[in-house]
This record gives structure tokens, sequence and C-alpha cells, in this order.
């Protein structure tokens, strides 16, 4: 299991994001044409040159993309490597594996939602109204990037059932709906909770920060 992480901050100027755009297949060129607003524009600009720079440091100097039922991305074309997406904030991360992998980044906010029960199982919602004030934010949101993970690992076999999945036990192993043996990786870096949930029984979480200046030549 390997981790990147990208500052989207980094490709806030005009000609930076057309040095980008330069590197991009014709297809997503045109993609990126229609996309209007700017911060989904930086987050398509930078999981795309992301995704190549990892991508090209496994050997796949070309691939070829398609979508879930879900919109979760995956390689149309390899079965050798899967990755999984997330941004939040000024940042995007990439995780990549040799098997089906699933990852969430959620800027820790001072402001929960107003209705955590909503987005948490009855389970781990009362386990989260147990924890004193001083670790409620934390708790909420290594609980819903835990779950967000496992989704998205899992993919369509179990969106319409995640709300009933349940993290707070304490385990890093889990099972639900039959899928197969899932495990947990969390951790926080700097204001950001990160979980990535993995079929590698023994992978390890680490994070390797990666500049512009490695991707754009």
């Amino acid at each position: 299991m390997e981790v990147y992480l990208l500052s989207l901050a980094s490709l806030q100027k005009e000609e930076i994001q057309q040095k980008v755009v330069d590197l991009l297949s014709e297809t997503d060129r045109i993609g990126i044409e229609e996309i209007k607003s700017q911060k989904k524009r930086l987050t398509f600009l930078g999981g795309r040159i992301l995704l190549e720079y990892v991508a090209h440091l496994h050997g796949l100097d070309t691939f070829h993309l398609a979508y879930g039922k879900n919109g979760k991305p995956y390689f149309s074309d390899i079965g050798d490597f899967f990755f999984s997406i997330s941004h939040s904030g000024d940042y995007l991360i990439l995780a990549w594996s040799c098997h089906e992998i699933g990852v969430d980044m959620e800027q820790i906010r001072k402001e929960l939602p107003r209705f955590p029960e909503k987005m948490l199982s009855p389970t781990d919602f009362s386990f989260w109204k147990k924890q004193n004030d001083l670790d409620k934010i934390r708790c909420f949101f290594e609980l819903w990037t835990r779950k967000e993970s496992y989704t998205k690992l899992h993919g369509d076999s179990i969106f319409r059932k995640a709300k009933e999945l349940s993290v707070s036990d304490g385990e890093q192993f889990r099972e639900f709906m039959g899928t197969p043996a899932s495990y947990f990786h969390t951790c926080q870096w700097d204001d950001y909770m990160i979980s990535v949930s993995t079929l590698e029984e023994k992978a390890h979480l680490s994070i390797k920060i990666v500049t512009l200046e490695e991707i754009i030549p």
C-alpha cells in the first residue's frame, strides 16, 4: 500500500494549470474544458496528474479509466493495480495498491455536522456521544473517514447499506455484508484525518508528500 499527498494550492496559478492541461490526454483536455467551477477544475487536474505520476512510478505509461455505478474510478485495462482518490481543503490524496483499496480524507473542522446521527450508524453514534467534548470532534472525523474509506473500497456492493456499517469497536479488521476481509488504517496529518481501507493485512500507512516540481518536467 502506498499513499501520496498533493497540495492543490500549488495549482492555483493559471500558467501552472495550463502546463498540467498540456500533459493530459485529448479526452481529459476536452473534459476539463467542460468544468466551470475553479475548485472542481483544480481537483480534476490534481487527481489526474497525481494518478499519472504514481502510475508512471509503477511502469504504466498509458491507461484507461472506467467508473462504477457510484462513480468509483478504476483501470479498465489493467488488473494488477488499484487506486482510490479523496480530497478535502487544500489537499488531494491518492492510495495505491495491488489489491482493492479505498481512501478518505477530511479536514478537521471545529463545527460538527448538525445531525451526526444521520451520518453514523446507531452503534457509532452511541460511541461518539460518550466521548468528552474535547474528543468528540476528532472522534467524529475518525469514524467518518473510516466509514467512507470502507465504502470506497467495496463500492457498489455496500453503497446502499453503508449507513448500517459500524467502525467504532476499535478493531482494525472488518467484514460487512459478505465483503472480503478488510483492514483499517487511520492517522491524523496536520489538521486532516485520513483513513485507508485495504485488503492487505500487514499494510502500513505512510504518507509521501509529492510536490508539483516532481510531477511537471
